[in-house]
């Protein structure tokens, strides 16, 4: 197997160290100058090709699978000309896109062709994650959930990102807390969205509220107030104990009849080792077989349309 990983960033870094770590496979870095690319591939003794994807495509023989580890507003277009070649298995940075309409045509192509496209949501691989499905797995129900995904207005308004990413800041960043609660709990049956306010780099909302019912059966509700300090949390009410993700490495539990949260010694190592879930993402995606873990190119456009768009208050086509 030849797996490309198209970027040399800080996010491509990361993929470099798991693929060092775990294919055992050619890896040729795809960027579009050698600054970066060079001193990476020599760092993990890889192949890099500059002058960018075009060029690999047309000079190169196909890989097996590519990871796209480029700037969000990057990941659609290069990702299409990777479906486009018809590159058996990518696996996309996360959110995949800015908007439904940059995915559709790709998702369209790629089931035709039989493509394996996926999104790369590294935290539904963390070990806090797995024994907290675990944990619902052996649960006669999941009774209610509720999630925050609170963002530092301060921090991302200073930071250099172009404002197109950061008007779809719920996509592009806080799109992990909602993925992973609806990943845990059940895609939302019912959803009753609220969105008021608005900052200067996200004019569409500063404080989101909602709440409904999943496909499990388990009642949600979640808020997020850009507006003040907070941090992403996630809690799950099972018949006999609460699940807390606050952080989302750690795991806490209150059992039933204690009001005291206590921390559940987990094996976490190889999130201690490497960015925590991308070496188990990593592991699932070059897999033989389909991993229930990823979310694939379909199930994202769905949750984009009918999650995303609902919940953040972004107008479809924007």
């Amino acid at each position: 197997m030849t797996i490309w990983l198209i970027g040399a960033g800080p996010m491509a870094a990361l993929h470099a160290e798991v693929l060092a770590a775990l294919a055992k496979k050619p890896v040729v870095i795809i960027a579009n100058s050698a600054t970066r690319a060079e001193p990476l591939s020599a760092k993990h003794g890889m192949e890099f090709l500059a002058g960018g994807l075009d060029k690999a495509l047309a000079s190169l023989p196909l890989p097996d699978a590519a990871i796209v580890a480029l700037p969000v507003d990057k990941l659609a277009a290069a990702s299409r000309r990777l479906v486009d070649a018809g590159v058996a298995k990518v696996l996309i940075e996360k959110p995949g896109c800015l908007a439904a309409e940059e995915l559709a045509p790709m998702v369209q192509e790629a089931e035709q062709k039989n493509l394996f496209v996926a999104i790369a949501y590294n935290r539904r691989f963390f070990a806090s994650v797995i024994e907290t499905h675990d944990r619902i797995n052996a649960a006669d129900s999941i009774l209610s959930v509720n999630f925050e995904f609170c963002e530092d207005s301060d921090r991302i308004a200073a930071l250099p990102t172009p404002s197109l990413i950061k008007e779809k800041w719920v996509l592009a960043n806080s799109s992990h807390v909602i993925d992973l609660a609806f990943h845990l709990c059940g895609a939302p049956e019912t959803l009753t969205a609220s969105v008021t306010g608005s900052l200067p780099w996200h004019a569409v909302g500063a404080d989101f509220r909602g709440m409904g019912i999943t496909q499990k059966g388990a009642n949600f509700t979640y808020c997020a107030d850009w507006r003040g300090p907070g941090r992403w949390g996630l809690e799950i009410v099972l018949p006999t104990e609460r699940l807390i993700l606050r952080p989302m490495e750690v795991l806490s539990v209150i059992p039933r009849g204690s009001f005291a949260p206590q921390e559940v010694e987990i094996d976490d190592q190889i999130d201690r080792d490497f960015k925590p879930g991308l070496y188990r993402q990593m592991q699932a995606f070059l897999a033989t077989e389909q991993h229930p873990n990823l979310v694939t190119a379909r199930q994202q456009l769905d949750a984009i349309q009918n999650i995303y768009n609902p919940i953040s208050n972004y107008t479809p086509g924007i």
